[in-house]
């Protein structure tokens, strides 16, 4: 166990101080004084290299007094980073929070915002969440902000679980590594972004051209590019994009539309239904998501469109944020 002040000042400050210390001790653990959570390599520097530590546990963090997300949020990024080089491959991080903190059941991305995005912090660092489970504590809360006064958090209150996580692999076993299971569905981060794919074909001039314009062993138009047989099959377009996103990223798509070509002045061409658009949603299912790594899977897709189809924009938008699967849900996306 440990606590952020010093043995004298928890002393001061807390009531039941001493009893708890001397509990604790006769139950053969440890209790260390002045260990600060974003800085936990400084209370462990004298540790031996190769002993790593399995688990961390925080419960309700909070800045020092009263303060805004802003605050909190660097807190749990600060705690991350600290966390990751004392655990062992696999180890885990429990932070306990209550439901508004964590974010988790938000259905939309306002209530989202009004969290402390824990698990964003967590996959920037090379965790994923990977349960969350109800808590409620069996003991007395009584260190709100820095003071011997209750709080409560019986009530919706989560640990969340996150695992430490290499490259979507936990460990080295020799054979490549031994995989992760999925984390449930329910609790998984996820983000979306715009795919638009140009047909070689208006949609609405396919019944003027014949069989012969299209090699449908291949999905290609002379053996060069796609078909519109292919771009619009929504599991030609799925099996390409799981291809290009690494092991442990599922990938969801709707086909949304069929656009209007613009023309050189930017025209829309009437009748000219040549540019399909898809809504493109990816997962971290045993590996986290982060915006930078969406980013780059998506540029890896648009280059696969580009080299096998003419005339291709870019969509102008960048990948959504990372958002908890509840917001999804929220919004219809199995419906």
């Amino acid at each position: 166990a440990s606590v952020l002040e010093s043995e004298r000042e928890h002393n001061q400050v807390y009531k039941d101080s001493m009893k708890n210390i001397e509990q604790i001790r006769q139950n053969g653990h440890d209790v260390m004084f002045e260990v600060d959570a974003t800085k936990l390599q400084d209370s462990f520097a004298g540790r031996r290299n190769d002993i790593m530590l399995d688990r961390i546990q925080w419960n309700f963090p909070h800045w020092r007094g009263k303060t805004n997300h802003r605050r909190n949020r660097k807190l749990l990024s600060d705690f991350f980073s600290s966390s990751k080089n004392l655990l062992s491959s696999g180890g885990q991080v429990h932070v306990a929070l209550r439901n508004h903190q964590g974010g988790m059941k938000a259905t939309t991305n306002t209530e989202w915002r009004g969290s402390w995005l824990p698990a964003v912090y967590a996959g920037e660092n090379g965790f994923l969440q990977s349960h969350l489970l109800p808590y409620r504590p069996e003991y007395k809360l009584s260190a709100y902000q820095f003071r011997d006064r209750p709080f409560f958090a019986q009530k919706e209150s989560y640990m969340h679980i996150f695992t430490k996580i290499g490259n979507g692999c936990l460990e080295d076993d020799g054979e490549g590594g031994r995989w992760m299971e999925a984390v449930p569905k329910d609790i998984q981060m996820y983000s979306y972004f715009t795919l638009f794919i140009s047909l070689p074909i208006a949609a609405n001039d396919m019944e003027k051209y014949s069989e012969r314009h299209c090699s449908c062993s291949n999905g290609t138009v002379s053996g060069d590019l796609w078909s519109n047989q292919y771009i619009l099959d929504t599991n030609f377009v799925l099996d390409m994009i799981q291809r290009k996103v690494p092991d442990g990223i599922r990938a969801e798509i709707k086909q949304w539309r069929v656009l209007r070509e613009k023309d050189s002045t930017k025209e829309l061409q009437f009748g000219k239904w040549k540019v399909v658009e898809y809504q493109v949603v990816v997962f971290g299912e045993t590996i986290p998501l982060t915006m930078e790594y969406v980013e780059r899977y998506k540029n890896m897709i648009e280059d696969e469109v580009d080299r096998n189809t003419v005339g291709t924009r870019r969509g102008a938008w960048n990948a959504s944020h990372v958002l908890p699967v509840s917001i999804l849900q929220a919004r219809g996306w199995w419906d």
